[in-house]
């Protein structure tokens, strides 16, 4: 009677918990395809049922081994060799857990006292031994980082990722290695030497093509020197990679603006916005571009919704000014031409709209000011002289009116203008 309750306490314990050789297939199953955390995850549940099994616990030490967790994968390997002494593959295996060991402790020793290139030496000598322990792969990665020869860094890194695919510390460090070349890239376009700029954020990529902010920053180094159809071309790529940028949607918008393309900018403006519904700088460009086309009233809303994510956005409230300007609201754009001013005094093309609404309005000594505070930042802007000279010939200052119709006219753009205003001066008009 005993022997069939034990027998069915067997069959009981079996059907809750699984066989040990249901676990031990499991963990092979993962150890081949790579799945280290989750042979690992099977080999702690087996242990809890089956803690006496010499088989589990040689598993339980290869997946430990392929964690880079050495100590523990020993532990495991003696407990194999404690529960069947004579299996001379645990023994051999144990023996030369403690070589790699060894040779690692040794290695590390030499890389910590800062003797970089013995360790290289130590390393690339370890790798050679242990060429299937990602381990060594990944330590020669990190000696080559510290000695800056970045290409057999991430070669290594790379060898160590094939080993171990599912850990993330190896790709991490290549992505931490393109962040260095993307850092130089950064120092080199703030100096604007956009070349060497260029090879920096380019070799960020190669390390890692999914690191996607080098794609952007090459773009805005192609965007600045105007080379519109190489920035276009890494924008795309970098959208391939990753569809959901609205920093790279709206560049594309400026590229297509910058080119008179409006319908293609107004495009990718709203794609920037449909994935950021908070982006204000997509929300100003496309109130910009439609102002241009002369859609007024949807040029509005969108500086308007541009303002309300971004209460400080100068150029939203210029720009808003000078569609209530188009709109015939002269009041209105007074008071968003002062507040843009207020929060941005040095923007000189604000002053000059300021004075030209003042001047629309009859306020010719507050249109005097606002032109004279533009010339004072930008000199010879030849639209601030042009309302300088429409303000003093209201106030009856027919010099001060001829000089500044007469420096407007050296601009080819108000030539024509300004000449007229002088015509109609030596007329008495």
């Amino acid at each position: 009677m005993e022997k069939y309750i034990i027998h069915f306490s067997i069959i009981i314990f079996t059907n809750l918990f699984g066989s040990v050789d249901e676990y031990i297939s499991e963990i092979q199953s993962y150890l081949e395809t790579g799945e280290y955390q989750k042979a690992n995850v099977e080999f702690e549940q087996a242990i809890k049922y089956f803690d006496a099994n010499a088989t589990l616990y040689f598993m339980g030490g290869e997946v430990a081994v392929k964690l880079d967790r050495l100590d523990d994968a020993n532990k495991y390997f003696i407990k194999a060799i404690e529960l069947d002494n004579k299996n001379e593959e645990y023994r051999s295996t144990q023996q030369r857990l403690e070589e790699l060991k060894n040779s690692m402790t040794s290695a590390r020793k030499t890389f910590d006292g800062g003797r970089m290139n013995d360790a290289i030496i130590e390393f690339e000598n370890l790798t050679e031994t242990f060429p299937q322990h990602a381990i060594g792969y990944y330590n020669l990665g990190r000696v080559y980082k510290v000695n800056k020869e970045y290409d057999s860094a991430v070669l290594n890194y790379k060898k160590a990722g094939e080993l171990n695919p599912f850990e993330e510390k190896y790709s991490l460090a290549i992505i931490a290695i393109a962040q260095e070349m993307a850092k130089e890239g950064d120092t080199e376009y703030r100096r604007q030497e956009f070349d060497s700029a260029i090879e920096n954020y380019k070799k960020a990529i190669q390390y890692s093509p999914v690191y996607t902010t080098a794609y952007f920053k090459l773009a805005r180094t192609y965007f600045k020197m105007k080379d519109y159809e190489n920035t276009r071309i890494i924008l795309e790529e970098n959208l391939t990679v990753d569809p959901n940028q609205e920093q790279s949607e709206k560049m594309l918008g400026d590229i297509y603006r910058s080119t008179d393309n409006p319908d293609n900018a107004i495009e990718h403006y709203n794609k920037a916005i449909s994935i950021n519904g908070n982006y204000y700088k997509a929300y100003y460009s496309l109130g910009a571009t439609l102002l241009n086309e002369g859609q007024n009233w949807d040029s509005r809303d969108a500086l308007k919704t541009a303002i309300l994510l971004e209460p400080t956005y100068a150029k939203a409230y210029g720009a808003l000014g000078t569609v209530e300007q188009e709109l015939g609201d002269i009041d209105s754009a007074i008071e968003n031409y002062i507040h843009a001013t207020e929060i941005d005094p040095n923007a000189y093309k604000i002053h000059y709209r300021l004075s030209s609404a003042f001047n629309l309005k009859n306020q010719y000594e507050d249109a005097k000011k606002s032109a004279k505070e533009c010339l004072n930042i930008k000199r010879n802007y030849a639209p601030a002289y042009f309302e300088l000279g429409i303000s003093e010939k209201a106030l009856g200052n027919k010099v001060a009116a001829t000089d500044a119709f007469e420096k407007a006219k050296k601009d080819k753009n108000w030539r024509k203008s300004a000449q007229f205003e002088l015509d109609m001066l030596s007329k008495g008009f």
